[in-house]
């Protein structure tokens, strides 16, 4: 039994050590900046780095919802590389790394269609690693806005984008696209009786990728989608949540009986 305390708080310590290391490290790995090189597919796709980004995220003074919303749409599409290749899994921590969460880091292992490729329900986590698809960018967004007062949903159009449905006040609900930085100035009812109501934001699709990108999204392609089914899209891992607190909480139970053993015999 002696040797099992002692291996319940040499892990604990080490389980400890490895949560310390990960307040001092960040998942924004500064090769975010040259990727659009390799890719050759979104130009200009990321331009603010991290934490600068955040201090952007803040409202203004007098800032309204509306200027707020756009303002913030088009800032979380300059912080964020359009990118989820397998190449990058470890190199862009799209698998949680140990050092940040082990938990998670173990789950990429036990169930790999899930957590491989994790993709955060808690957007700064998103924020802060700065790659992600469209449903990436808009959870940044939406969660943004949340934090602001500001009712959002994300929203899946046709089953290939997401985007953020925001009411901005009484008589102004927007799309926010901040895959691309673009503003649909309309609600679902109205684009679903007439998707060219989108045609005119997503006019200059070809102006935002390489020559040589392969299958960009065109203008005529993003009207067809809003024409189609529209859904809410979910984000929300309980299992996430738990396990911020559990890294924490396991090193501390694994310790306690050695602990205990050591202050019984001092007493």
């Amino acid at each position: 039994m002696k040797v099992l305390y002692k291996i319940g708080l040499l892990t604990g310590i080490i389980l400890l050590c490895i949560n310390i290391t990960g307040l001092f490290m960040t998942m924004r790995n500064p090769a975010v900046f040259s990727e659009e090189n390799n890719l050759r597919n979104r130009i200009n796709d990321i331009s603010i780095g991290y934490p600068e980004i955040k201090g952007l995220l803040k409202r203004r003074p007098g800032e309204n919802n509306v200027d707020f919303a756009v303002r913030i749409n088009k800032t979380v599409n300059d912080g964020f590389i359009h990118y989820w290749k397998d190449a990058g899994i470890n190199k862009y921590h799209m698998r949680v790394p140990v050092w940040e969460n082990y938990l998670l880091f173990a789950a990429s292992y036990i169930d790999p269609e899930e957590y491989r490729k994790y993709e955060f329900s808690n957007y700064r986590k998103n924020l802060e690693r700065g790659v992600g698809l469209c449903s990436t960018h808009s959870i940044v967004v939406k969660g943004v806005l949340k934090d602001n007062g500001i009712k959002a949903e994300l929203l899946d159009v046709g089953g290939r984008h997401v985007v953020v449905r925001a009411e901005l006040n009484d008589t102004a609900t927007y799309l926010l696209d901040p895959d691309y930085g673009i503003v649909v100035p309309y609600d679902t009812a109205a684009i679903t009786a007439n998707p060219e109501l989108v045609r005119e934001s997503y006019k200059n699709m070809a102006d935002l990728y390489y020559p040589d990108a392969a299958d960009p999204y065109t203008t005529d392609f993003m009207v067809k989608i809003f024409g189609d089914r529209k859904h809410v899209y979910s984000v929300d891992n309980w299992f996430e949540k738990f396990s911020y607190a559990a890294i924490w909480i396991l090193p501390v139970l694994l310790a306690m009986p050695s602990v205990f053993q050591i202050t019984g015999k001092s007493g």
